[in-house]
């Protein structure tokens, strides 16, 4: 999200642009650890042991070697979607929003 918002933000200069797409861009930023702070306040050590194998950044987990990359525990099929909803999103971003998303 957070790339995502930035991405806008830098393409997008109007008033609009910069309240929605900032406010994303916060939100992403900032959120999880919110989030995380409340989590870690109700479940204690139980959270800790826990983020201590995950990562808010992704892969994070896994370029730190907390984790290992696990296909399987993916799916293949969600990561064919992935590519098939980002492509129909590129493809009709002109339809939706008037602009191109790709040059």
């Amino acid at each position: 999200m957070a790339i995502w918002a930035a991405g806008h933000l830098l393409v997008n200069g109007d008033t609009a642009s910069f309240i929605l797409f900032g406010s994303m861009l916060i939100l992403a930023l900032f959120g999880t650890a919110s989030i995380d702070a409340k989590r870690k306040r109700a479940l204690g050590e139980s959270w800790s042991a826990f983020a201590a194998q995950t990562s808010n950044l992704p892969f994070g987990a896994i370029a730190t070697g907390r984790q290992a990359l696990k296909i399987g525990e993916i799916g293949w099929w969600r990561i064919v979607l992935g590519v098939v909803a980002w492509g129909a999103l590129a493809w009709g971003h002109p339809y939706m929003f008037g602009v191109r998303a790709l040059p």
